[in-house]
């Protein structure tokens, strides 16, 4: 699958450059958030959407601005709190209902059987 945002896109939104080390880290948060809005969404969506585009480059400005493995910060008397691993790499509630409408939607049908009417009078399935 080729992916139809690149580096540049992120650094558009950004406004500064995306160079070295972090570069490859843009790269995998690009796969990794298409990766979920593909399985959020199913099939039959575009990537190259605008609204689809927006989200993945949103998640991945969103996860750029998290220290890995820092679970919560505060800044007002410094605390820092160190976790295992970070939990940012998911979809965001703001995401998730920027995505609904791409989404394939779930619908039910009734199934009726038909009794066949013959002159106005109602006639037994055989």
């Amino acid at each position: 699958m080729t992916l139809s945002i690149v580096v540049p896109d992120i650094e558009v939104r950004l406004g500064r450059k995306v160079e070295g080390d972090e570069k490859p880290r843009v790269e995998a948060f690009i796969t990794d958030a298409s990766a979920l809005v593909a399985d959020y969404c199913g099939s039959g969506y575009r990537e190259d959407s605008p609204g689809i585009r927006a989200v993945i480059c949103a998640e991945v400005i969103r996860w750029l601005a998290v220290s890995p493995g820092i679970v919560s910060e505060k800044v007002g008397d410094v605390a820092v709190e160190f976790g295992s691993s970070a939990t940012t790499q998911s979809l965001s509630p703001a995401a998730r209902t920027s995505l609904k409408r791409y989404r394939r939607k779930l619908a039910t049908i009734s199934l009726q059987i038909d009794t066949p009417v013959w002159d106005g009078i109602a006639m037994e399935s055989p």
